[in-house]
């Protein structure tokens, strides 16, 4: 069997990043469905101040993709430096998982918060980071204006994207 470590194409950074961004988005969504089936006794309540988690599962849900945001627009300005374009989309890649993973941190959390005390009120913010998520999804019209190709990246972009 031949292992050897074949050096990742620019076409499969973009497949890649969208598959990592589907197994995001499906994990919370089933691990959701499935907590959803066995709770037992479930109910919802906006008047719960007791649980700590009443409080911290709204506001990570409202800090995760504010930070994952700045995160991302951080270390994205730092990809125009990057001379190919290969770098470039490796920079973006890192920089997308990144910001994924600030909104599945919460949105998981809340799906936590709903399995330990059957109230519905935390998948109300599951929910809506995994509308969030998928609306997130990398595309070559995402990719575009955040990356600040040059002439002839934007030419090599183009013939990568309509293959």
């Amino acid at each position: 069997m031949n292992t050897t470590n074949q050096p990742q194409t620019s076409k499969g950074i973009l497949r890649n990043l969208t598959i990592i961004h589907m197994a995001f988005c499906t994990s919370i969504f089933l691990f959701g469905i499935v907590v959803l089936y066995v709770t037992k006794n479930q109910f919802m309540n906006f008047t719960d101040t007791e649980d700590r988690l009443f409080y911290v599962v709204p506001v990570l849900a409202i800090v995760g993709p504010l930070v994952s945001q700045y995160l991302f627009k951080k270390t994205i300005f730092k990809a125009h430096s990057k001379s190919s374009l290969m770098e470039k989309l490796m920079h973006y890649q890192s920089s997308k998982l990144i910001q994924i993973a600030l909104i599945e941190g919460p949105a998981l959390l809340g799906i936590v918060g709903f399995l330990t005390t059957s109230n519905q009120y935390y998948l109300i913010f599951s929910a809506a980071l995994l509308i969030y998520l998928v609306s997130l999804r990398p595309t070559p019209s995402d990719i575009r204006p955040n990356l600040n190709f040059n002439a002839e990246q934007e030419r090599e972009f183009r013939d990568l994207t309509r293959k």
